[in-house]
């Protein structure tokens, strides 16, 4: 019985690991719509269906401007070799010059995976591939990505996944940055589907705790 108990307990906290393993991040693919115009007039909801795709905005719903021009949101039709990676729009922080977004997370100790999705804009026939560089960091983690050229797998019009583990030793809020790096000349990597999740504890140390339990509560037993 005490055993069929503690099968069930582990289950238990597997299965809360798991489902607590979803993003943190609010609106991490740029669906949603800011209820403003853009810099130049349009409205988000219109960019995937009249006029040029796109507009620059100083702020998207979860996200600020914290440098440059703003937050380029681009819908499937502006460029026409890339479409979102998931749903329908994406940014590029490389509007009228090199630009930071910001997002703040309230994070509890422990392992985390921050994972987003990259495209290169231009050819190095085109532009430098010094102008697809975007900066990325969060708590200890800061990276970047270079394309197509400088990141395997990249190429123009193509998204690649990146994906990078940190810890987190302190409580607290925390910045996540995404920003253009490399030539400010209206030609930046473009970022899609941002997410930021817990890692679960692996199963299998899961069961070692349980195992632990279960043999503390027997030698508790042979010690009466």
């Amino acid at each position: 019985m005490k055993k069929k108990a503690l099968v069930a307990l582990v289950a238990v906290i597997a299965s809360a690991s798991v489902s607590q393993a979803a993003t943190l991040v609010q609106n991490g693919s740029f669906e949603v719509s800011p209820g403003t115009k853009g810099l130049n007039g349009r409205a988000f909801d219109s960019l995937s269906i009249g006029g040029p795709g796109w507009d620059i905005f100083t702020a998207l719903p979860g996200w600020s401007k914290v440098a440059g021009a703003g937050i380029e949101v681009q819908a499937d039709r502006a460029v026409p070799q890339t479409d979102a990676q998931f749903g329908e729009h994406y940014v590029e922080l490389d509007s009228n010059n090199n630009s930071t977004m910001r997002q703040t997370l309230n994070l509890g100790v422990g392992r985390y995976l921050l994972s987003f999705w990259y495209s290169p804009r231009a050819l190095q026939s085109d532009k430098t591939s010094e102008t697809n560089g975007v900066g990325y960091s969060v708590a200890n983690l800061t990276g970047s990505v270079q394309g197509p050229e400088g990141l395997l797998g990249s190429a123009v019009g193509k998204w690649t996944e990146i994906s990078q583990e940190f810890r987190v030793r302190s409580a607290g809020a925390y910045n996540l940055d995404f920003k253009a790096q490399g030539s400010s000349d209206s030609y930046g990597g473009f970022v899609d589907n941002v997410s930021v999740a817990p890692v679960p504890v692996p199963a299998a140390g899961l069961l070692l705790v349980g195992a632990l339990g279960g043999l503390a509560a027997l030698r508790r037993r042979k010690a009466v």
